[in-house]
């Protein structure tokens, strides 16, 4: 699989397949997440996925962007999904909800090592209370 093939797995199959065996066999077990989340290793970030997954049900993705240069991988993230646990403090309020997101991934032999995401969480707090 090429670097893009992974991460784009890794998203579809995390976020939206929950395939987290997959997760586990794609993320290094020293994994570093540099977003708020912080996951340190593969079964932390199969964690965060479950949280999302917990707080969006029928969250759907769209790959906007992907490119690759030097093991660097970079996307641009469509999530659309319906708020249906607590996130941001804030109660399930059945609200569909879509955001763009950017995820960036460092690849080193076909394991995500490293990962960087921004997700526009005013943004996302503003849709979920309105």
């Amino acid at each position: 699989m090429t670097e893009i093939e992974i991460v784009y797995r890794f998203l579809k199959d995390g976020y939206e397949n929950k395939d987290y065996a997959f997760i586990m066999d794609c993320v290094s077990e020293n994994y570093i997440d540099h977003s708020p989340a912080g996951a340190r290793s593969n079964a932390q970030a199969v964690e965060i996925l479950k949280a999302v997954a917990d707080q969006f049900s029928d969250l759907k993705i769209e790959v906007l962007d992907i490119f690759s240069k030097d093991g660097m991988v970079a996307t641009r993230v469509l999530y659309d999904g319906i708020h249906s646990g607590i996130c941001m403090g804030i109660p399930a309020t059945g609200k569909r909800i879509c955001f763009e997101a950017l995820e960036n991934f460092k690849v080193i032999n076909g394991k995500i090592i490293e990962s960087w995401g921004y997700w526009p969480d005013k943004q996302i707090e503003q849709k979920l209370r309105t």
